[in-house]
């Protein structure tokens, strides 16, 4: 009884400790003294099976982002994420209330026309109808994903949130690619994660703002992706773009910058993904990232919002489609909708932590 009593004071100390910012993002992502499994070359990702929660890892996450446009020509940004945190791996009691993993859904909503972004986050510990994740079934609460069938595509996202409410239907026009080495991805020597991505997405459904229901449809992108130590010591943290070009091709990129002052080198990723599917795994030489302008977060951060890039032969030019879309709260981080410009055309999405 003792243990049931305090677990959820314990719950509440961790959870106002496990904002992840510009100071502590490594100390979150990077690993520690614990039994927690670590990603390891030579293993690889499984689908269907790999889309339920990976306890035995530290962190796990789930993410939904698109572009959307309503009957009006009105265009959205959207994203809806899911954070599990494993607090210990190893649990020999058998009260489903006592299970040592803690759960955070965050949800926002950028509306280019009014230069507007809001979002909305819960926390929960894992429990019996609060939060948890399966094979096709992701929820906080009442916030959720869920598979219409056996595949994990289609699915149906609902949330409920004072930044408005969104039920979409979700349905895959690309399968899954497998990013890294069919699956491992790594990020340093010795901190590695399994990751894979849905890159394109139909979308469709309604969105409820201010008291009026839009009908919307647009594209997405869907990340899963555990590990239980992401950043190096040395690394502060990550610019990740999804981008879908309006040929039918999607790209993804992201680089691990190296903290000021250290040598080691910075760790660059790319990925072509091709009108039927198939993929290629860029060179690192071959990709360059070249911030532009930037703008000043809610803390000062200085996030570059427009960039230069080179990747798969191409030159492009990413715009946020509105410099306001840090997301700020128990994880404070910029994500948000993005424009292509430039050897080819399109949207995406932009996220950059650890500034």
């Amino acid at each position: 009884m003792k243990k049931i009593k305090t677990w959820p004071l314990v719950l509440i100390c961790i959870l106002q400790s496990a904002g992840i910012s510009a100071s502590d993002l490594g100390a979150i992502l990077g690993g520690g003294s614990d039994h927690f499994k670590k990603a390891q070359p030579g293993q690889r990702v499984i689908l269907p099976a790999d889309h339920a929660t990976h306890p035995d890892y530290r962190s796990e996450w789930w993410y939904l982002t698109g572009n959307l446009k309503d009957e009006q020509g009105r265009h959205y940004g959207m994203q809806w994420t899911l954070f599990r945190q494993g607090i210990e791996r190893e649990f020999k009691s058998n009260n489903p209330w006592l299970v040592p993993q803690l759960w955070l859904a965050q949800f926002a909503i950028t509306d280019v026309s009014k230069g507007s972004h809001q979002q909305d986050e819960r926390t929960s510990r894992q429990g019996p109808g609060l939060a948890g994740a399966s094979g096709g079934h992701y929820w906080l609460k009442e916030w959720m994903l869920a598979s219409e069938g056996k595949a994990l595509f289609p699915a149906t996202l609902k949330v409920q949130s004072k930044a408005g409410d969104l039920a979409l239907r979700v349905s895959a026009a690309k399968p899954a690619v497998l990013q890294g080495n069919h699956g491992y991805s790594e990020k340093s020597p010795g901190n590695a994660s399994f990751y894979y991505s849905y890159p394109r997405l139909t979308l469709s459904g309604t969105l409820t703002r201010d008291g009026e229901t839009r009908n919307v449809t647009g594209q997405g992108w869907f990340d899963h992706e555990w590990s239980s130590s992401v950043l190096a010591e040395w690394q502060s943290g990550w610019d990740w773009f999804s981008l879908q070009l309006n040929d039918g091709r999607e790209l993804m990129l992201f680089r691990l910058r190296t903290k000021a002052g250290r040598s080691e080198p910075e760790n660059r990723y790319g990925i072509l993904i091709e009108r039927d599917g198939s993929s290629q795994v860029l060179s690192p030489e071959q990709i360059r990232f070249m911030p532009d302008k930037s703008w000043r977060g809610p803390k000062g951060q200085p996030y570059p919002v427009e960039w230069r890039l080179e990747a798969a032969g191409l030159q492009l030019t990413i715009q946020a489609r509105q410099p306001n879309q840090a997301m700020s709260g128990r994880f404070e981080y910029w994500e948000g909708a993005v424009t292509v410009s430039g050897e080819a055309q399109g949207v995406g999405y932009l996220e950059m932590t650890g500034y």
